[in-house]
């Protein structure tokens, strides 16, 4: 499974990349990882924030030939997608 997490936003509008490839991963990583992703798929969505300045982020997985993407912007309420960006930055 190959996660991509693209930043854009903030006061600069700076815009980060992060990958990373879960088949070089430790067992225990792995499954977090994957379980975090499917966390982060079926979590609900709400409406996006309000506000010029909040980090938007674009969740790209790619797993056996499929390709999914979330998009969410982070307005400081934790959570399971929240922990993914956070792990897969980590990672990169």
């Amino acid at each position: 499974m190959q996660i991509v997490v693209r930043r854009t936003g903030g006061y600069g509008g700076i815009e980060s990349v992060s990958t990373v490839d879960t088949s070089g991963l430790d067992p225990a990583r792995r499954k977090r990882i994957e379980q975090l992703v499917g966390d982060a798929a079926a979590a609900p969505h709400a409406e996006e924030p309000v506000g010029s300045d909040l980090m938007r982020y674009e969740i790209t997985v790619q797993e056996s030939g499929a390709t999914r993407s979330i998009t969410w912007t982070d307005d400081g309420t934790p959570g399971p997608i929240k922990q993914l960006i956070e792990e897969v930055q980590e990672l990169s």
